[in-house]
């Protein structure tokens, strides 16, 4: 409880914000190109445990196929685990397990353990970051411009993740296509 406290009293908002989406990014496996619409999946499964893909698709508006290829990614990379109902063999329901848990947990500090609000931020990403498939790493670079304003291309490379330089750059470069960005500067 001091440990929760004392990070939402040293910090500002931009930097929670940057913090909650490196929680995502650890809770989806250190997966920095995974959509924001997955973050949400996986957290509304932690929120309803037991929750069957039918009620996701319900509760989200997320189409069918989608829930099956994120629910199927989350279970391959040990985000979530998979067990049938007592009554009905044929029904599959899901809950979040291990590190994905650890970590949506650190994410929800912010929140109050609120996982509505952490719903609705989540979607408020996805509104903002307006590119086609929103991923957390678009969300963080968005992110760490604001808050730290004025940077280099590489100095934001640098607040990103250990991935690809070429990925990076790469990601960067379609938010300044889409015109989402454009106070990063070259070197």
């Amino acid at each position: 409880m001091v440990t929760t406290l004392a990070k939402r009293a040293m910090t500002t908002n931009e930097q929670k914000i940057c913090f909650v989406i490196d929680h995502l990014v650890e809770a989806l496996g250190n997966h920095s190109s995974s959509p924001l619409r997955r973050a949400l999946i996986l957290t509304d499964i932690d929120q309803y445990p037991g929750a069957t893909q039918t009620a996701i698709m319900e509760r989200l508006h997320v189409d069918k196929a989608t829930v099956n290829r994120d629910v199927d990614w989350l279970f391959n990379y040990g985000c979530i685990m998979r067990f049938e109902a007592e009554n009905d063999a044929r029904t599959i329901k899901l809950k979040s397990c291990g590190y994905a848990k650890n970590a949506l947990n650190q994410a929800l500090d912010y929140y109050n353990s609120d996982h509505e609000m952490l719903k609705a931020f989540i979607q408020q990403l996805q509104r903002i970051v307006k590119v086609e498939t929103p991923t957390l790493r678009d969300a963080k670079i968005m992110a760490a411009l604001h808050e730290a304003g004025d940077l280099k291309k590489q100095d934001v490379m640098n607040r990103l993740y250990e991935g690809a330089t070429s990925t990076e750059n790469r990601a960067i470069n379609k938010l300044i296509e889409e015109g989402l960005v454009q106070d990063v500067k070259t070197q």
